[in-house]
């Protein structure tokens, strides 16, 4: 279940990422420092827990959503200007939140 920090249908796109640690507890507050170009981070889900190759060590799969500084709905004249709404320039990344809202 996808836990939002801000309501995603505010955005036209946003960005989903993988991320694996070795916590179950996803980094909301430090996330910004692993990315460059990180701008706001809009939700996250925990999506796995494995096992590793160390005994009682677990890697838990992590996902989140967020949008670069330089994206449409933050940077209206950025590098993916164009009409608002999925479609048109986007990153490769770039998922559509309606189908992310249940």
């Amino acid at each position: 279940m996808i836990t939002w920090i801000d309501n995603p249908l505010n955005y036209s796109y946003v960005r989903k990422t993988s991320y694996t640690t070795l916590s179950p507890r996803f980094p909301v507050k430090t996330i910004g420092k692993k990315f460059p170009q990180f701008g706001i981070l809009i939700g996250h889900e925990m999506i796995e827990k494995k096992n590793s190759n160390t005994k009682g060590v677990y890697l838990y799969h992590h996902q989140f959503y967020w949008l670069k500084k330089h994206d449409r709905d933050l940077a209206p004249d950025g590098v993916y200007k164009g009409p608002m709404g999925f479609g048109g320039r986007m990153p490769v990344e770039a998922v559509d939140p309606k189908g992310l809202v249940k």
